[in-house]
């Protein structure tokens, strides 16, 4: 049986091809660059004083040399969850400049996606002797911490009765 070269040149340019690195594009580039940056921006809504968790969305304009058409623009998208405590109003405001830092090619009149929900309930803690409770449960923690060293008291009263009762019981035997 005889191979054609032809078809043999062909088996073999697929198997070269087939081995051959992925290349990113400029598109995909820029892609792992926003998802860097939007999560580095995440990183720092999450120190914002009263945000338990910041999601964020960013693309930069994307300029293609050979397009006829304008760049789309720059997007920006947040989601920040605090707590019932935090102040939304410059929890957004902080956002928006970090906004307008990262993607300096956002016009300064630009409406930004910023939604921020209060999620989590932030308890008002006391300090009760050794325990730290939520202060709602500040005097049911005393009424049982007084219970408590009643017992331990009347219980000690009765342990001394009772020994004082043992030792007359053998001073008197003797």
């Amino acid at each position: 049986m005889r191979s054609n070269p032809g078809s043999l040149a062909i088996a073999i340019a697929v198997a070269i091809s087939a081995c051959a690195p992925v290349v990113d594009g400029p598109v995909d580039h820029q892609h792992a660059i926003d998802r860097d940056e939007a999560d580095r921006l995440a990183a720092q809504l999450a120190q914002l004083p009263g945000v338990v968790t910041a999601a964020v969305v960013l693309h930069h304009a994307l300029r293609d040399p050979l397009a006829v058409t304008a760049p789309s623009p720059a997007t920006f998208t947040a989601v920040i969850a605090t707590d019932d405590r935090a102040d939304a109003g410059a929890l957004r405001a902080a956002t928006a400049r970090l906004a307008h830092a990262t993607l300096p090619e956002l016009p300064a009149d630009a409406v930004l996606a910023i939604e921020v929900n209060a999620r989590v309930h932030r308890p008002i803690v006391t300090k009760v002797g050794p325990f730290v409770v939520e202060e709602s449960s500040r005097n049911a923690l005393r009424a049982t911490l007084a219970v408590g060293c009643l017992a331990i008291a009347g219980l000690a009263v009765a342990v001394a009765i009772g020994r004082g009762a043992r030792q007359r019981r053998e001073n008197s035997a003797q």
